[in-house]
């Protein structure tokens, strides 16, 4: 088991958004801990404990982000199902980029200026369900000698192998491009599949495979392709590749509350 930290952003003025991920093989992780300090090596305080696995991102409130100047180091703590003595550490890392200086106001500018624009201009409500990707593997479907699932449509995993099948879901805005029509000729025939382009902040990291949700009509699309666009060399956005999911997928039987 290795807990690693995929993302840490300064979300000007509230708060840094922590995000990680863990290869767990053998499905032993339990929970998580965040540790911070202001030096990658420590000595580090406990933020938060006992966060579950359906979770994979905290929420730091209380740095002090008003100056850009003070940068902080995290370290995810795993916790193990087998026993509470055990667990595994991450790295100790900090923001992927200097916050301070001339990069930072970009940053700071990008990310605020295109969150604006849509949530008020021309975004639409969306979900984001991260697929699991770690946690206790499906009670009902999952094979631990093959390590594959036995069925198609299970409505405990929907096809992962984890428990649950994906996070928690996140409420945030993007904006949907035109949705063309791309046909694939294959063993059954000629297939159609509607590509369509999705813009939205850089946080949460989103992945292939992740399940995107437009609340106000349940259409439910999957990630294809991740891009990002940079400005001096800090992400502003994330642009996906998601194509529409036919109705009879199992993703739409992850429950969900759709508020439009």
């Amino acid at each position: 088991m290795k807990p690693i930290i995929q993302q840490i952003l300064p979300v000007y003025p509230t708060h840094n958004h922590i995000q990680w991920t863990v290869e767990d093989k053998d499905g032993v992780f339990l929970s998580a801990d965040i540790l911070r300090s202001t030096s990658p090596g420590g000595p580090f305080t406990t933020l938060q404990v006992e966060v579950p696995s359906n979770i994979f991102f905290y929420q730091d409130a209380e740095a002090n982000l008003m100056g850009l100047s003070t940068k902080y180091w995290y370290i995810i703590r795993a916790n193990t199902i087998n026993n509470a003595e055990a667990y595994a550490l991450s790295e100790a890392k900090t923001v992927e980029y200097e916050i301070s200086g001339h990069r930072g106001k970009i940053a700071r500018k990008a990310r605020r200026d295109l969150k604006v624009a849509l949530e008020r201009l021309n975004g639409v409500k969306i979900v984001i369900l991260k697929k699991k990707r770690f946690g206790t593997r499906c009670p009902n479907c999952f094979n631990p000698v093959t390590k594959d699932t036995v069925y198609s449509n299970c409505n405990t995993c929907y096809g992962t192998s984890y428990d649950g099948g994906y996070h928690d879901p996140i409420y945030t805005f993007g904006k949907l491009d035109p949705a063309p029509i791309q046909s694939s000729l294959g063993a059954s025939g000629v297939s159609e599949t509607a590509i369509t382009g999705l813009t939205i902040i850089d946080y949460p990291s989103v992945d292939h495979g992740d399940v995107v949700v437009e609340t106000k009509t349940n259409r439910r699309f999957k990630v294809q392709r991740k891009m990002t666009t940079e400005s001096s060399r800090v992400v502003v956005h994330q642009d996906l590749q998601v194509s529409e999911l036919s109705r009879a997928a199992s993703e739409y039987l992850i429950p969900l509350e759709i508020n439009g």
